[in-house]
């Protein structure tokens, strides 16, 4: 879906797509080709299914597409809004697609247990070698009670990082805030000048609510440390503790300061997140700060690079964290074809193809083709030249280091039990965001936590 070291890290969002259907079962078993070190069955056809969609689908199309041109095979994918509601939907049908990318890894065990996954170790991966490369927090996630793993790790994003207008901050001689009290104030002080600070977003379809989520997992990082934050999320103290009281109210302290959120806070609630940087673009703009994953920068307007920068969320009480997700691999039809697929994606050689629309001056099969669209790497061993940008490049540095040493984690709605993490949490935090008293808030979601 914490309990290591934590560095701050900065990263670029890693969204994925796929695709579904009835006929989705198919694959042929020719010839073989072979490429770098692993071989796909020449003509192999099967659909993946995954959550992007727009230019996050297209770039996973693009990948996919030089991925067939190598490989001879016919992989397509479909991206859904609603994906963790449609999987279910799926499964529970009879109907699972043979892999899918879930970015919340408490639902792989509770598929497991079903009996809907193939484990890492019955398609025959090696597990070590893969806690190297990957890291093994991200392999645990997919370590069930069989002690079987049952996720493969491929891409992740983080979420640590507030982005800014450069151009306004330099003018108005801002600097960069190194702690939460000094964001509070520099949040003060661009009202004291006329301008808004803060800009929110956080309707996702089904989803709505998860970006609001991830302030307040970076909060309580920060605040409590590591050792507490995973003790959340495990439901070892219950959602409704004082400490995540406290976080709650430190988060109101930016989201409901007087004049620091654009339009009000009654409204955030109807906004997609994909809309979250638009109104930063505007000449003037109409704010100076927006918190989100890298990957946000997606979706920012043509000819507005540049203009926006990022810095580390600041540190609480001395703390520092580095909070992300990641998309992991599940699946549900063990089928020679998939399994080998699934071997290749997730090798230096094809990420880097996934990492840019080119795949820089490292890649040897080109890119994914969607110009502004960069994904952060899944294995320790990709070349920050597979990016385009000076930033991703950084980005990509930076996460190779954190898989190499183990110190990437995961956020905290992630790993809690679907119901909670894809559910109450989600929809707490948006009837929070509207006036909802915190204590009513986690007070209903540990009225709702599942059962031990």
């Amino acid at each position: 879906m914490k309990r290591l070291r934590w560095v701050v890290i900065f990263a670029v969002l890693a969204l994925l797509v796929a695709a579904c259907g009835d006929d989705d079962a198919t694959t042929t078993t020719a010839a073989t080709t072979t490429t770098g070190a692993t071989d796909v069955m020449e003509g192999a056809t099967f659909t993946v299914f995954g959550a992007p969609v727009a230019a996050e689908g297209d770039a996973m199309t693009g990948f996919l597409n030089a991925y067939n041109s190598v490989k001879g095979s016919n992989i397509t994918f479909e991206g859904s809004d609603s994906f963790e509601e449609q999987l279910r939907i799926r499964v529970d049908g009879g109907n699972p697609p043979l892999v899918a990318f879930t970015p919340q890894p408490a639902s792989i065990c509770v598929f497991a247990e079903e009996g809907a996954l193939a484990s890492l170790e019955d398609m025959g991966f090696d597990i070590a070698a893969m806690e190297a490369n990957h890291g093994k927090f991200w392999m645990d996630l997919g370590l069930c009670d069989d002690g079987k793993h049952y996720g493969i790790p491929w891409f992740p994003n983080f979420k640590s990082i507030v982005f800014y207008h450069e151009p306004m901050f330099t003018q108005m001689n801002y600097e960069i805030p190194e702690t939460y009290e000094d964001l509070v104030a520099l949040s003060e002080q661009i009202v004291a000048d006329g301008m808004t600070p803060w800009c929110f977003a956080f309707e996702s379809g089904d989803a709505s609510g998860w970006p609001a989520t991830d302030w307040l997992e970076d909060i309580m990082v920060r605040r409590w440390g590591g050792e507490v934050y995973g003790q959340w999320f495990r439901h070892e103290i219950p959602f409704n503790d004082p400490m995540v009281v406290e976080a709650f109210d430190i988060f109101g302290d930016i989201f409901f300061g007087e004049g620091f959120v654009l339009g009000g806070t009654d409204g955030v609630a109807a906004i997609n997140f994909r809309d979250t940087p638009l109104p930063a673009f505007n000449d003037p703009p109409d704010c100076l700060m927006f918190k989100q994953g890298s990957f946000i920068a997606n979706y920012f307007p043509e000819g507005g690079e540049g203009i926006m920068k990022t810095f580390p969320f600041p540190t609480i009480e001395g703390n520092t964290g580095a909070m992300g997700g990641g998309d992991t691999l599940i699946v549900f039809d063990p089928q020679p074809a998939v399994v080998q697929a699934i071997k290749d994606w997730i090798t230096p050689e094809w990420q880097c193809v996934l990492a840019s629309p080119s795949g820089g001056t490292a890649s040897m099969h080109g890119g994914h083709g969607v110009a502004g669209v960069e994904r952060l790497p899944g294995h320790k061993d990709v070349s920050p030249d597979c990016y385009e940008t000076d930033a991703a490049k950084a980005f990509a540095a930076s996460i190779t280091a954190a898989l190499a040493s183990n110190s990437f984690v995961f956020d905290a709605s992630d790993l809690m039990p679907p119901a909670v993490g894809q559910g109450s949490f989600w929809t707490g935090m948006i009837d929070w965001s509207r006036g909802t008293p915190t204590q009513e808030v986690v007070d209903a979601v540990e009225a709702g936590w599942p059962a031990e």
